[in-house]
């Protein structure tokens, strides 16, 4: 009996014996109704004249069925074994001798070397913030117009110019200008350039180094990030220099050249 009980489990037993009340609940409805329906005088008539119709000799069988039942359920339910936990301790496990090891070797880090500047570095500029994100600081640099431009003299040849109007040229006797001057130029950046919003979830800042070259018309050209941040933030500053309207071109020795430039666009969030 007992392998049998373990064979169905718990949830076996519970549903016989869930079944089986529920079989005696309705047995014993369905005697008390027969009773009520039949008057008392033919119920005792019956009873002698007819033994099988007697419900009540049922009423002790079906009542020790049940005990029956619920005494075996309850057993069984003992009887049932329950795992054992298994408390894991430091004791189950072996020590370490930190002497079979071999001890730990310090290892020198060799620090690479700063990259290099460019030469042309100009001061910051501002940015002004869009409405739904946080406020962009940049300083706008305090510059001079007009500012004494040191020239180098060499001898004039007629191929030396040939050489200048193609070659693009760093330093130059008079450098190309913002329509209204560098100043206005620095503010032009700084109303048009919005900080990515990639780079304000990953909090990050910095200066983007951007190199371009101003051609003989004004216009911008040959733009690229020589040092960048990422997270947009490239991007963005070569989207802006795009924006800019045509610059007075640069001259050497009185004829007009291209002319390269390189400017420092800080990122900061306040």
């Amino acid at each position: 009996m007992i392998e049998i009980l373990k064979t169905i489990g718990l949830e076996g037993v519970l549903i016989i014996f869930v079944v089986t009340l529920i079989g005696l609940v309705q047995t014993f409805r369905i005697i008390i109704r027969k009773r009520e329906e039949t008057p008392p005088e033919d119920r005792q008539d019956l009873q002698k004249k007819y033994d099988s119709v007697n419900l009540n000799k049922f009423t002790n069988f079906f009542r020790l069925i049940g005990i029956s039942i619920t005494m075996v359920t309850v057993f069984a339910a003992f009887e049932t074994p329950t795992p054992n936990t298994v408390i894991m301790t430091l004791e189950n496990y072996k020590s370490i001798d930190e002497s079979e090891y071999d001890s730990i070797i310090a290892i020198d880090i060799i620090k690479p070397l700063p990259k290099p500047v460019p030469k042309f570095i100009p001061e910051n500029i501002e940015v002004v913030e869009e409405d739904d994100i946080p406020d962009v600081e940049f300083d706008i640099p305090e510059f001079v117009e007009g500012e004494a431009i040191e020239v180098v003299e060499d001898d004039y040849t007629a191929e030396s110019d040939e050489k200048v109007e193609e070659e693009i040229l760093d330093i130059v006797q008079k450098t190309a200008e913002f329509p209204g001057g560098l100043g206005k130029f620095y503010k032009f950046l700084g109303k048009n350039i919005k900080y990515p919003r990639q780079a304000q979830r990953m909090n990050v800042t910095g200066k983007v180094y951007v190199q371009f070259v101003i051609g003989k018309d004004g216009s911008i050209t040959d733009m690229k990030v020589v040092k960048g941040l990422g997270a947009g933030l490239d991007e963005e500053a070569l989207r802006v220099l795009k924006l800019s309207p045509k610059w007075s071109p640069a001259e050497q020795r009185g004829r007009i050249v291209r002319q390269r430039m390189v400017i420092p666009i800080s990122f900061k969030l306040n």
